[in-house]
């Protein structure tokens, strides 16, 4: 009669984790030589950082360039006409002009835009390998963030335009105007 040896790991296919030594199949680094690796460290950090420092280096020769178009001291006894918010609020602030009930876009549209930021990561979890070309993507294949990519694109188009109008377009007591008169 043989005695079996007891197996001190058994397979079990509800375990989300395993030992490297007991797990079938081999790692997908054996296949690669070093030609096919990419060094991340120093020469991307290098990389990175020269790239860092040109930007700076441009935005401060820009500065020095420019002056900062600001206006006189603040005079708490005249408000300006039209009072605008930052240039990132005026589309909020053009949403709010075109309702009658401010709640809606000064509130609960902000929070659901956070809000669906937040669930971003937990709603797309399975975003697929290969990217394709982004035109193909979305209008002729059937892939699973189509409608992610319509919405966002949508929001973000939405965003710029409502900025754009709120700042270039909105004149003398948040009348239109035309920029260039």
């Amino acid at each position: 009669m043989e005695k079996e040896q007891p197996k001190v790991f058994i397979k079990d296919p509800n375990k989300t984790y395993g030992l490297m030594e007991i797990v079938d199949g081999t790692s997908p680094m054996t296949e690669k030589r070093v030609e096919d690796t990419v060094e991340t460290f120093p020469h991307y950090i290098i990389l990175l950082t020269i790239c860092t420092l040109a930007v700076v280096f441009i935005l401060l020769i820009i500065s020095l360039l420019f002056d900062a178009p600001l206006e006189e001291l603040a005079n708490p006894l005249v408000t300006p006409n039209p009072g605008k918010a930052p240039w990132y609020f005026t589309g909020i602030q053009e949403l709010i002009h075109y309702t009658d009930r401010p709640v809606i876009p000064g509130i609960i549209i902000p929070v659901c835009i956070i809000l669906w930021l937040f669930l971003i990561p937990y709603v797309d979890r399975k975003p697929g390998t290969r990217m394709g070309s982004f035109l193909n993507r979305i209008f002729i294949g059937g892939e699973k963030r189509k409608i992610l990519l319509v919405l966002f694109t949508a929001f973000v188009i939405g965003a710029l335009v409502l900025t754009a109008i709120g700042e270039l377009f909105r004149g003398e007591n948040w009348n239109f105007v035309l920029p260039w008169r």
